[in-house]
């Protein structure tokens, strides 16, 4: 992971939340322990933080419950 930068740019409603959050949950398993400490997600907005954060937990509740 080390050197790779990845920056997503769209307008409002594009699906940024969604890739984020599926971006996030890969690296999650990509077997390197601390994967998710090479990741910072920017928002503007508390509302989009929640957004992110719930979306997250929505995908790791549907992993461990195996509903796509």
């Amino acid at each position: 992971m080390k050197g790779n930068l990845v920056v997503y740019k769209a307008s409002a409603g594009s699906g940024k939340t969604y890739t984020l959050a599926t971006e996030y949950i890969a690296h999650l398993l990509s077997g390197e322990p601390d994967a998710y400490r090479h990741i910072l997600a920017v928002t503007f907005t508390n509302k989009a933080t929640a957004e992110m954060k719930e979306r997250i937990l929505q995908f790791l509740w549907e992993l461990c419950h195996h509903r796509p």
